[in-house]
């Protein structure tokens, strides 16, 4: 049952990594992000086309990714086996632990200093 859960969560991981992906993508596509890139030039340049494209990101699945990253990591870190298994499920997936270890460093980036980000950083050092 805990492997059945482990490839849920997989599956998971990498299908809102795909979704906030092409959010971001299809953000920088569009013609609002040419809006606030001449708005961004008059105004002297304030990372507002950064800033919506996080934002179109993390709307487009980009949140969900990184807290089932953060999750996977807890499973990783937490018992041999799953890490074992989510790391053959990934490679079942033409992924790697590359991409959760992507996702938990967004999300550290973005959060400020906490027990959070600590415990985040602590996944990051041993997955």
């Amino acid at each position: 049952a805990d492997c059945e859960k482990c490839d849920r969560l997989v599956e998971l991981c990498l299908k809102y990594d795909g979704k906030s992906r092409t959010a971001e993508y299809n953000f920088y596509r569009t013609t609002e992000e040419e809006d606030l890139d001449d708005d961004e030039q008059e105004g002297g340049g304030s990372g507002a086309v950064e800033f919506a494209a996080l934002n179109a990101k993390l709307k487009g699945g980009g949140d969900l990714f990184h807290r089932l990253g953060s999750i996977t990591a807890f499973a990783c870190v937490g018992s041999k086996r799953c890490h074992k298994h989510i790391l053959k499920q990934l490679t079942l997936q033409k992924s790697g632990i590359g991409t959760i270890k992507a996702s938990i460093e967004e999300f550290v980036k973005m959060l400020g200093r906490s027990s959070q980000k600590d415990q985040l950083e602590k996944y990051l050092s041993e997955i």
